[in-house]
């Protein structure tokens, strides 16, 4: 038995392993901890909850058109797909989405690294290389 322990948004943040007999489950129901019973060995990464009910994390469908570009600030990639609306990490930087594209240029050659992380979906991330 696990029990998965989750935060108010379904995100789980804790493991725990081993048998545990129905007065144990209540105490912790009792002091306000959320939590599931799942079989062991099931993903925290991959799954959240969702009205006490273990369930896969979604996947954004997101699209990238290329991961190389000309640095001649004219070239582009197009990253679609991303939820709107959402953030962004560029370099660790966080640019806003509108709208689920964004369009990204560069003028000099140079390494990028784009992150999407928003809870609940899966993380996703691409680099993009100015030539």
């Amino acid at each position: 038995m696990q029990l998965l322990y989750h935060d108010e948004n379904g995100r789980i943040t804790q493991s725990q392993s081993g048998a545990m007999s129905p007065d144990d489950l209540d105490d912790l129901r009792a002091r306000g901890f959320l939590f599931v019973v799942e079989p062991d060995g099931v993903s925290m990464t991959d799954n959240y909850v969702v009205d006490g009910h273990l369930v896969p994390r979604p996947v954004a469908p997101i699209a990238i058109s290329r991961t190389e570009i000309p640095a001649d600030k004219r070239s582009k990639v197009k990253i679609a797909g991303l939820p709107d609306p959402c953030v962004v990490e560029i370099d660790g930087e966080p640019v806003t989405v509108v709208g689920g594209l964004i369009e990204l240029t560069s003028d000099m050659p140079a390494t990028y690294w784009v992150v999407f992380d928003s809870f609940p979906f899966m993380p996703w991330s691409a680099e993009i290389t100015a030539t």
